[in-house]
């Protein structure tokens, strides 16, 4: 398999693992910094688009590993929530809630953008996906609940969906893998030329 993950997150190489892809694994320290005020698009494009570069110019600046990577495709990939603002990994447990209390009885946005690029040409395709996630209106127990349950301070909105919030959801508009982490059916036809 000639795909490598610029990312360490368990769910998006469960994705690509439940397609059949066992990728190599390249996690890259970026700066996340989001400076002005861009859309929610702009936001996963650009941090997506860092993630793949930094591993690329890890690649090709080591001869050693130029050539062992020669002819893969490189995928980075950031995912945020949006609820009329960019909600990030909460702080604390007050972050948790006020997350929470946003989503209940409404709809939020999840926002995934991935980058490719090709370690022979350096070539790079940006695309994004947007699910639109509709919960229920649950209540103050049930938050309390969720959170006796599971401390999401590691999670982008304080959920996943793959979780234990995943009951709170009505339904959503859109892939439940982009919410996951990855829009894989957008990626699919690129990632085949590289099996």
């Amino acid at each position: 398999m000639k795909i490598i993950l610029a990312s360490s997150s368990p769910r998006r190489l469960d994705i690509l693992n439940n397609h059949g892809i066992d990728p190599i694994v390249l996690p890259t320290d970026t700066d996340e910094t989001i400076e002005g005020n861009p859309s929610m698009t702009e936001v996963v494009e650009d941090l997506s688009s860092r993630k793949a570069l930094a591993c690329y110019e890890s690649i090709i600046s080591n001869p050693s590993l130029k050539d062992k990577y020669a002819g893969h495709l490189i995928i980075g990939a950031d995912t945020i929530v949006y609820k009329n603002e960019v909600l990030g990994k909460p702080e604390n447990e007050d972050d948790i809630r006020r997350m929470l209390n946003a989503y209940r009885g409404t709809y939020h946005y999840v926002v995934t953008g991935v980058a490719m690029i090709d370690t022979d040409t350096g070539s790079m395709e940006v695309l994004n996906d947007v699910t639109k996630v509709w919960c229920i209106d649950y209540s103050d127990e049930d938050i309390d609940e969720y959170i006796a349950h599971e401390k999401p301070y590691d999670k982008s909105g304080a959920y996943a969906i793959q979780g234990y919030f995943g009951k709170y959801v009505d339904h959503i508009e859109g892939d439940v893998e982009n919410v996951m982490g990855l829009p894989y059916h957008r990626i699919a036809e690129a990632v085949e030329k590289y099996r």
